[in-house]
């Protein structure tokens, strides 16, 4: 019926549009081969000739026959866009990605040991806004052309519902409140929405990266503090499976994360965060620290909680946007976290809990509109002479100094180039060679 319908609309609008006799002639013959072959009938044809004169009556005074076959065909698109509403959707419908690639050169340890052109970081995220207040989000993960794709590394990463001042009443008081539900990270600490070698301040993440997907709703919010003189008070809390597996909980329990920050003063934030995983019983932890997701040695039921506190200053702040660090035109951005973790385990075989501390201090500088450069110092350590795997070395402490230099060759185009060097120390435990060079370029759209 719609390939009828379609058919029909494309003949008799060019008909109605055409000044010519000549074009109505056409139009009137193909009109009479598409019923004689049975493709639509003489009903169709009246009732919709009726409604398109009905509507062209309306506009007549303003409207203008177009002049030339390329108007035609324009107006008859811009007629099906409208009539099927496909313009008011695309209005809707929002992508954005980013996407980097290069080469990589590790030691023997290291991810690269050849060295090689890698793909390490490419994503397209979709976004629907059906209104004012909801947007549908989905994100698909395409890094090194969907390699790796996992129970924990699914191919679409992000599934979510983002609501927006969903509670209108609250326009009128000093606080505001928008929620996620679905499959989104958390934002947890400073790092969190820059751990990418797109958006990061340096092409590697911190030694301890502590991050997390997982599913389940989150709502955030801020305090207006303006009556006594001070600014809005944001905070974000939490409730998720907990799981490292997409989709699946731990058996009633659930993780919890809480979240406050605050300006004091322009340019300072600061903030802090902690989480509690719930009871994971044997299943791999949603939140990673340093890659760390697995139980303690012979745990038959363990749980995660860290804690997380930061600081950000932007000296010459710009006109652009903070985050991503990587694309702000501030003169100069500085940062620091730390935090700490602790494993509970419990079980006959269990060797006793796990824990450790994290941080990092790291900073960009814009020499030039064009050019930036860039480091961190960033370590994870585990208390008293426990080894695990620390970013894939087995270690007690790991430590992680970054340099890393960019060019901004177009506004979302960076070439980029940064080396580390990494030190493992611990019980049995010697440095390894695996720094690393890098060498890419990444883009934004």
């Amino acid at each position: 019926m719609f390939r009828k319908s379609l058919a029909l609309l494309v003949a008799v609008s060019i008909a109605l549009l055409s000044s010519s006799s000549f074009a109505s002639e056409d139009s009137e013959l193909i009109l009479k081969i598409l019923i004689k072959k049975g493709v639509i009938t003489q009903q169709e044809v009246d009732e919709m000739r009726a409604e398109i004169a009905a509507e062209k009556a309306k506009t007549t005074a303003q409207a203008e026959a177009p002049k030339t076959l390329e108007e035609r065909i324009a107006g008859i698109e811009k007629d099906l866009l409208s009539k099927v509403g496909l313009d008011k959707i695309a209005s809707r419908l929002k992508l954005k990605g980013r996407a980097a690639t290069g080469f990589f050169y590790s030691g023997e340890r290291g991810s690269y040991p050849k060295g090689s052109f890698e793909i390490p970081e490419a994503k397209i995220q979709l976004a629907f806004q059906p209104d004012d207040i909801n947007t549908f989000v989905m994100r698909f993960n395409l890094n090194n052309g969907a390699t790796n794709i996992s129970s924990t590394n699914p191919l679409l990463d992000y599934l979510y519902l983002q609501s927006k001042d969903f509670l209108p009443f609250l326009k009128k008081t000093p606080f505001s409140l928008s929620g996620r539900l679905g499959r989104f990270k958390l934002g947890f600490g400073e790092e969190t929405w820059s751990n990418n070698l797109v958006e990061g301040i340096v092409p590697s993440n911190s030694a301890g990266n502590v991050g997390m997907t997982d599913e389940g709703l989150e709502l955030s919010g801020k305090i207006k503090l303006d009556k006594i003189g001070l600014t809005p008070l944001g905070w974000v809390a939490s409730i998720s499976n907990g799981n490292a597996d997409v989709g699946l909980d731990n058996s009633s329990y659930k993780a919890l994360m809480a979240k406050i920050y605050y300006s004091p003063i322009d340019p300072l934030y600061l903030a802090a965060t902690y989480y509690n995983s719930g009871k994971l019983k044997t299943a791999s932890s949603a939140m990673s620290i340093a890659g760390l997701i697995t139980p303690p040695t012979g745990a038959i039921d363990w749980s995660r909680s860290v804690w997380e506190v930061d600081a950000r200053c932007d000296v010459g702040k710009g006109k652009k946007p903070l985050e991503p660090v990587a694309y702000s035109d501030s003169k100069v951005v500085l940062r620091t976290s730390y935090g700490q973790f602790n494993d509970e385990a419990s079980g006959l075989r269990a060797t006793g809990g796990r824990g450790g501390q994290f941080g990092f201090v790291d900073g960009a500088w814009n020499l030039t509109k064009k050019i930036f450069v860039s480091g961190r110092f960033s370590f994870v350590y585990l208390d008293d002479d426990a080894t695990a795997s620390l970013n894939g070395i087995t270690a007690n402490k790991y430590n992680r100094y970054s340099l890393a230099a960019g060019y901004r060759w177009f506004e979302n185009t960076i070439i980029r180039f940064g080396y580390d060097w990494n030190d493992e120390s611990g019980p049995h435990v010697s440095d390894v060679d695996n720094d690393l060079l890098s060498a890419y370029i990444a883009a934004q759209f």
